[in-house]
């Protein structure tokens, strides 16, 4: 008897187990999502397929913009590096902002905060504000982390009016990002 109420509960018990991990997978293995891997600066992160990678004269590590690549006020994302391991460990709210008002006149945060991904901290933070070459509102997810001898930045922005809709697809970036 216990044997056969065994066998109805394993199976359960599986089928509970790849529906849990179905999103996961899902994820992992999204044909609309284009894997970029970069050997030189030791990072790799996913993006949409139906963006363009592209170079421009101030060269971030990788960029790739949306809408086949037609301009970065569409939606992009970008990754860059420098050196200065020690920049988060003091950066305030307020040093931050007057660092991001450079790019952007207005900036002003619409979250902010020091964030785990993948077993290491960071920052995390959205910020809106008005980009002085393309003169129009944008809103950028930004997160920053250290790694050896690095500072990385991740950012992924958009028109302020469509970020929301965007946001889901940043998050997805973001959390594929790995070292």
């Amino acid at each position: 008897m216990i044997a056969a109420l065994r066998a109805p509960f394993l199976f359960a018990l599986l089928l509970a187990a790849v529906a849990a991990l179905a999103p996961a997978l899902a994820i992992a293995a999204d044909p609309a999502m284009v894997t970029h891997r970069d050997s030189r600066h030791g990072f790799r992160l996913d993006y949409p397929g139906d963006w363009r990678p592209v170079a421009f004269k101030d060269r971030p590590e990788f960029q790739a913009l949306a809408n086949d690549g037609r301009g970065p006020e569409e939606c992009n994302v970008n990754v860059t590096s420098v050196s200065g391991p020690a920049y988060l460990d003091r950066v305030t709210r307020e040093q931050m902002l007057g660092n991001l008002r450079a790019a952007m006149k207005d900036a002003e945060f619409v979250e902010w905060r020091r964030q785990t991904l993948a077993q290491r901290w960071g920052l995390y933070y959205i910020v809106t504000g008005t980009t002085p070459r393309q003169a129009y509102k944008q809103t950028t997810l930004g997160y920053q982390v250290v790694v050896g001898a690095k500072l990385f930045t991740l950012s992924c922005s958009a028109p302020a009016a469509g970020f929301e809709a965007r946001r889901p697809t940043f998050e997805r970036i973001l959390a594929s990002l790995s070292f």
